[in-house]
């Protein structure tokens, strides 16, 4: 069973209920959103790491890309993938995740909510033993944020994110917070799906 501390449910249903109240809010945007076909959006962020080992923070960045197919709903799918990369004083980490991304539209802002896993690697950078310089661990990611529109295709980004590792005996919980840019490559289909 997943150990999720109770802030992090708080946010995550927090989230949820935005999400969902924004269906309510906006429903002219379906029909404006089912006409855009797909689009494809590299971003790139900088990124604080509390890598939950050691006391200090590491700074780093985030690249990824996401994939959006629109439908006619309010709330729109995606998938994302996305690698983080920062090192610090005590330990370096590294993860590569993919996974669903829901997103809508409240006014010109685009918050969204992801669930990702994938692989995480780990360094130690005073480790105790010559033998284990470090680890890895399938990593479970739930990630928050909000894309703000500069120009028709151009966002800054805002992004929680809050990991789980299992590095037998114990558990890490890393948390990241990233800011940064995302450029947005629309494709039409020409028709109404």
């Amino acid at each position: 069973m997943l150990n999720l501390p109770h802030g992090s449910i708080r946010n995550a249903l927090f989230l949820i209920g935005t999400l969902t109240a924004a269906a309510r809010i906006a429903p002219a945007q379906a029909l404006v959103t089912a006409q855009r076909g797909a689009e494809i959006a590299p971003f790139a962020q900088a990124t604080l790491l509390s890598p939950d080992w050691g006391p200090t923070s590491n700074f780093g960045y985030t690249v990824g890309v996401d994939y959006s197919r629109f439908i006619r709903s309010i709330v729109q799918p995606s998938i994302e993938l996305r690698m983080t990369n920062a090192g610090g004083s005590t330990v370096g980490e590294k993860t590569y995740l993919g996974g669903l991304k829901l997103q809508t539209s409240i006014h010109r802002v685009r918050p969204y909510v992801v669930v990702l896993g994938g692989q995480g690697y780990i360094t130690f950078t005073h480790p105790s033993s010559p033998s284990y310089t470090g680890d890895n661990s399938f990593v479970l990611s739930i990630a928050g944020g909000a894309r703000f529109p500069v120009t028709s295709q151009l966002d800054l980004t805002a992004d929680y994110s809050w990991q789980k590792w299992n590095l037998d005996p114990q558990t890490l919980n890393p948390t990241t917070l990233g800011v940064g840019v995302a450029y947005r490559i629309p494709f039409h289909t020409g028709r109404v799906q």
